[in-house]
């Protein structure tokens, strides 16, 4: 009998997304026998504790940017070069001590540069191969790819979520000329609702407001819908993006709910009338599989989102608005003539890269 793989699966800590679209992926590793060791912090590790309690877990700290109140995200990373680069040593020099420690074959790094080393196959995942740098980040473009290109060589194969011809979901920031790895596969949208047979929601929701990333800008968008969802009076569910914590409250005609398990949360977006979020890569790949359209409102100065935002708004795919200026009305109505989005998966290609890297 061939020994069995052990991996390691290290999602970034920025919202609940890179662990939410690795929920797929670690199902097909231990579905194919393979020993799943998961690397996380704070919220990402609450979440997959709660989604894979058979799995064993490692606390892997990284860094967690604040997002400005207001101002370019862009310009706060660059400011904050120095902390990254101390937190990144710390968790490369801690993977090695796990890695040894634990006997791990195989690293799976959702977006953390960092966690390569030569004592395992380290495969990289991500979608964000051209950074957005507008207005006056523009010129140090080339240094910061230059810098993510160099940590990509790092490791011994690339992992695009998404479609590698037209139509995809991320546009420019994967679709690159120059793929900094030759080692590289798009292998199509990962979504945590891709093998969930969810019904119906017998409650029927208005809105559906969908919460997620870091502080403050969560809190801020939180408290904007709480007071607009109820001057409207509509019949609305909140979910806070908590898996930390269990229980919710009503609140008039809001009900707020901490987090939902999978299957009760693909119910509950099939069922609501509209449904309200940031434009995270991770969400656009959740609504693409279960069909749903949206009302987008990108985390101020999120470059990514504000590029996805746009580039779906210009296409009439789904309606965004700033969260400055963000009128609730103004955007259920608006929402009606855009057109959502909806893909057949294909998980072929990630079931043939899952099998190689295990063979």
């Amino acid at each position: 009998m061939p020994q069995k793989k052990t991996i390691l699966v290290c999602p970034l800590d920025w919202g609940l997304g890179h662990a939410t679209r690795m929920v797929p992926v670690i199902e097909l590793l231990t579905e194919r026998g393979a020993k799943v060791i998961i690397g996380a912090d704070n919220r990402p590790l609450n979440f997959l504790m709660q989604r894979f309690p058979s799995c064993e877990f490692v606390k892997l700290p990284g860094f967690s940017p604040t997002y400005p109140v207001n101002g370019s995200m862009a310009l706060v990373m660059l400011k904050s070069f120095p902390q990254m680069g101390a937190a990144a040593r710390k968790a490369h020099d801690l993977l090695q001590e796990i890695i040894t420690g634990k006997k791990v074959d195989i690293v799976i790094s959702d977006n953390r540069y960092e966690l390569h080393s030569k004592k395992a196959y380290c495969v990289f995942v991500t979608h964000q191969l051209d950074i957005a740098t507008p207005g006056l980040t523009v010129p140090a473009k080339p240094v910061i790819r230059g810098i993510i290109n160099r940590y990509i060589r790092k490791y011994d194969e690339l992992w695009i979520p998404d479609f590698e011809g037209e139509p995809n979901l991320s546009g420019k920031l994967s679709h690159i000329r120059y793929m900094p790895l030759d080692n590289y596969h798009f292998i199509g949208p990962l979504s945590r609702f891709s093998l969930v047979d969810a019904e119906l929601s017998s409650e029927k929701t208005e809105i559906l407001a969908l919460l997620s990333g870091p502080e403050p800008q969560r809190t801020m968008l939180e408290q904007l819908l709480i007071s607009q969802i109820t001057d409207s009076g509509k019949k609305a569910v909140i979910l806070q993006g908590k898996p930390e914590e269990t229980s919710g409250q009503k609140n008039g005609n809001i009900r707020i709910i901490p987090h939902l398990p999978d299957e009760k949360l693909a119910a509950l977006i099939k069922s609501a009338k509209t449904i309200i979020t940031r434009p995270g890569y991770s969400t656009i790949m959740d609504l693409a599989v279960l069909g749903k359209k949206a009302v987008f409102i990108p985390t101020p100065g999120q470059t990514e989102q504000e590029y996805l935002a746009q580039r779906f708004k210009k296409e009439k795919i789904f309606y965004s608005g700033q969260q400055k200026s963000f009128d609730l009305n103004r955007a259920l109505k608006a929402q009606e003539n855009y057109s959502g989005l909806s893909v057949e998966l294909n998980a072929d290609v990630l079931v043939k890269r899952v099998t190689g890297i295990l063979e």
